[in-house]
């Protein structure tokens, strides 16, 4: 067979191969990018915060791309390599769960007052509806953006009950959806709206002050917990500052990894079982 026929199949067996390699890497970042975007604007929004997702995306994937470089720079070691991939990639999704997590109880903390300060509306005579809207301008943060977006969609069409049954999904707290049952209840069947505000503000703050009781009396077990899920990882720190040679292995070869992981799972599975020994539900 001729050399030029073989070195134009090679050439076009190598190219076919990029081609495709290409090709799934591309669809895979375009998918990647999707889901993030589609993601994040949905989370963002819900928090009320309204910033440029491509931006974000953008920085994540320039983040991806230069931070594992540096890491491996520094240390020439392919395991923190994986480590920092790893964290950017979970980071995202760990800091828009905290933001809406401190939201929600932010709302939450805000919830009796602002019952009290409806209630007090109504008992001067104003509709549940205006008493709403005087509560909106008078007070801020996410209760005040959340019952806003309450009356933006009653006034462009939609039940009272739909909008409180959207807000109930946005936020989604066992309180929360005490005053939405009770408000829908009343509006159904009737009776003194102001009053069972009145006493859900009453019951609600007698239920956070049991749960700030609860908290303090398992601060305790948390804290150890947390000291004891951190000692292995003190250890293999303070071993690796000590003994380098010796201990460098757990992090340069495949059993070391597995050693790790298998560490690092038990250590999942032990603070979910702490996690869930503490938390009373009240």
């Amino acid at each position: 067979m001729d050399i030029y026929l073989i070195l134009a199949i090679l050439f076009t067996g190598v190219s076919v191969m990029i081609w495709v390699l290409l090709s799934f890497s591309m669809q895979g970042f375009e998918r990647y990018r999707s889901v993030f975007t589609e993601q994040t604007e949905s989370k963002l929004e819900n928090l009320f915060l309204f910033i440029d997702t491509r931006r974000v995306f953008l920085i994540n994937v320039i983040t991806l791309l230069v931070l594992p470089a540096g890491v491996y720079l520094i240390t020439g070691n392919l395991f923190y390599v994986a480590l920092s991939v790893i964290a950017l990639l979970v980071l995202p999704k760990v800091l828009l769960l905290r933001l809406e997590a401190r939201r929600k109880a932010k709302f939450i903390n805000a919830l009796p007052d602002a019952l009290v300060q409806i209630a007090g509306a109504m008992n001067a005579g104003l509709t549940f509806i205006t008493a709403m809207e005087t509560m909106v301008r008078e007070t801020k943060g996410p209760i005040s953006q959340e019952f806003s977006l309450v009356l933006r969609e009653q006034r462009l069409g939609k039940s009272l009950a739909e909008a409180l049954d959207n807000l109930a999904e946005r936020i989604q707290a066992e309180e929360l959806d005490l005053v939405v049952t009770a408000t829908q209840i009343a509006n159904e069947v009737g009776g003194n709206l102001s009053e069972i505000f009145h006493r859900l503000a009453d019951s609600l703050r007698r239920k956070m002050e049991m749960e700030e009781k609860i908290k303090a009396l398992t601060s305790q077990g948390i804290l150890q917990g947390w000291v004891v899920g951190s000692l292995p990882f003190f250890i293999i720190g303070a071993l690796y500052f000590v003994d380098r040679e010796n201990i460098a292995p757990i992090f340069s070869n495949l059993l070391g990894w597995v050693f790790l992981a298998i560490i690092v799972i038990n250590e999942i599975i032990g603070g979910l079982m702490i996690r869930k020994i503490v938390n009373i539900d009240v």
